[in-house]
């Protein structure tokens, strides 16, 4: 009796083991996959980024030379350009709460706390 009821124990025992090493492998997975899945993202963004910001700065380019011929100075053309992008520099820095933050911030939410299909719920 002693002996079966050691051997019910010890079978508990391993099969709880089991039960908790593929929930740590589970989580291991999720974990990766999220983590591939922003790293991935990341990247795509970065590149895509980098070409616009190129794009941006040679149709800037145009339109501070195109000022230019039309005011007869170059200087002036670029100045003017200068001064459209200060604006929206400081229309973006006055903004950025309600533009970036709250986005980045539901981002992570997302990344880290996932919505399952059953759940039906929002955050």
């Amino acid at each position: 009796m002693k002996e079966s009821i050691t051997s019910e124990i010890d079978e508990l025992k391993k099969e709880l083991e089991e039960y908790l090493q593929i929930r740590v492998d589970l989580v291991k997975l999720h974990i990766a996959g999220e983590l591939s899945r922003f790293f991935s993202s990341f990247m795509t963004k970065t590149v895509l980024l980098y070409l616009f910001f190129f794009v941006f700065m040679f149709f800037s380019l145009a339109a501070a030379l195109l000022l230019g011929t039309w005011l007869d100075s170059y200087a002036l053309g670029f100045a003017i350009m200068g001064g459209v992008f200060l604006l929206a520099a400081l229309i973006f820095w006055l903004l950025r709460k309600q533009l970036i933050e709250r986005h980045v911030v539901h981002r992570f939410i997302e990344l880290m706390f996932p919505k399952f299909e059953d759940d039906d719920s929002k955050y």
